[in-house]
């Protein structure tokens, strides 16, 4: 007996089927026109990195939910945790033949050997922007403005932009007392309070020996308005915040879309300056999109130094959000007709439909042997196709097609010269 392979896959991963790609392709291409519409350019990166490139990059963390391991002849390799390490070594590489600074977007798959969850995925999508080059806080507005097209265009309706300085929460820090090397782990721990709460985040901060935790922790609350955030904070350095502030105001992003919010930590180690999380409460699945300024990461791949500002959109859980929201409907199938082969006698007659419709750019296929009308028919269907074109002795003989739509029920019959009409002002008129 044949032995026969378990056809499974790694949890952490997915299948996705023709209509999960329809719906994953339409948010992709919306994501997309927006970041053309600001002047970013596509780039891709490899998949397989050397370690040294991923590793040592993100905290203690990080560097655990990292795939890495040992090729044959021992080089040792790794799986992208992210998109913003491996864009600063492509830079690093190719800076002196790009416009500086430059700004790209790209969208790739990454890997981090997480616990699977809801939202939560070994294998998934990333969408990025970033702006390097520049430290101009334009550039922290902008992608701001980004996000928020992004999240309209998407259909979001109560969503709030998350924003901080790693700059401001250090020197925070600093004014209780907290030691600049445990400043890192500190943040790492803050960043921790969605997940876990401000009472356990306390007492993490106290087991590393912290003082005065709970009131580092109060202290870093956001007040009900921007401006009570700003005057709590009154007495540090707050002039990266307002300039960023007066530039998104310029930009006209509506306030309603930005929060100040001194507890956002970002834990990742890279970031220097304003950081960003973006949640909604049109969904309960957490960050669906977080970045920051990094001023120094270019700087590991070259002598020169180069500052980045972006952000990372959690492609899958805006997927997951967006299916909550309702918003896909009926994701319509690649072919808008199905070309039916009525019998053996009328098979080059229907190839020469359907050489017609591709002709005219109307999206079709044939089925390929002639069999029962009713199950062409339900294979239209089972495949979301609108309408099924059939033509028999009868319509030969007369020189017309019958049309189908499956989702009205109700057919017609036209002329043939007049099927690719048809169809051009059919869908030009959706």
């Amino acid at each position: 007996m044949k032995q026969l392979i378990e056809p499974k896959i790694l949890k952490g991963t997915r299948d996705f089927l023709p209509q999960d790609m329809a719906k994953r392709n339409l948010v992709m291409d919306k994501i997309k026109s927006v970041f053309k519409k600001f002047g970013y350019d596509q780039i891709e990166t490899p998949i397989i990195c050397p370690a040294e490139t991923i590793l040592g990059k993100y905290g203690d963390e990080g560097e655990k939910l990292t795939y890495n391991f040992e090729m044959r002849g021992g080089t040792r390799i790794a799986l992208p945790y992210d998109l913003t390490v491996p864009f600063a070594r492509f830079f690093a590489v190719n800076f002196k033949n790009l416009p500086i600074p430059f700004k790209r977007y790209q969208i790739q798959r990454v890997w981090r050997a997480e616990k699977p969850q809801k939202g939560r995925l070994r294998e998934f999508y990333q969408c990025d922007i970033d702006i390097i080059g520049s430290k101009s806080l334009i550039c922290e507005a902008e992608v701001a403005k980004v996000i928020v097209e992004v999240f309209k265009a998407l259909g979001f309706k109560d969503f709030k932009i998350k924003i901080n300085s790693r700059r401001l929460i250090n020197n925070v820090l600093k004014s209780f007392s907290v030691i600049e090397e445990n400043f890192m782990d500190c943040i790492r721990i803050i960043d921790k309070l969605e997940k876990i709460g401000k009472e356990n985040v306390v007492a993490e901060l106290e087991s590393l020996g912290i003082q005065k935790a709970e009131k580092i922790i109060d202290f870093l609350t956001p007040e009900k308005t921007n401006e009570d955030t700003s005057k709590k904070l009154a007495n540090f350095d707050l002039k990266e915040i307002s300039e960023f502030m007066g530039y998104c105001k310029s930009l006209n992003i509506p306030e309603k879309y930005i929060e100040f919010d001194p507890s956002l930590a970002r834990g990742l180690d890279y970031y220097t300056g304003i950081t960003y999380e973006v949640v909604s409460k049109d969904t309960d699945f957490g960050t669906l999109c977080a970045g920051g300024r990094y001023d120094n990461l270019c700087s590991l791949f070259c002598e020169e130094d180069f500052s980045g500002v972006g952000v990372a959109f959690g492609f899958e859980r805006i997927m997951l959000a967006l299916e909550e929201m309702d918003k896909f409907g009926d994701v319509k199938s690649n072919s808008k007709a199905l070309v039916t082969i009525f019998n053996e006698e009328t098979k080059k007659d229907a190839l020469k439909i359907y050489s017609d419709l591709i002709k005219a750019d109307i999206g079709a296929e044939i089925y390929f042997q002639p069999d029962k009308l009713k199950k062409q028919f339900k294979f239209a269907d089972k495949k979301g196709i609108q309408f099924v074109i059939t033509r028999g002795p009868e319509e030969i003989k007369k020189n017309t097609v019958t049309i189908k739509s499956l989702q009205s029920g109700k057919q017609k019959e036209i002329p043939y010269q007049q099927l690719t009409s048809y169809f051009k002002g059919y869908y030009e008129g959706q």
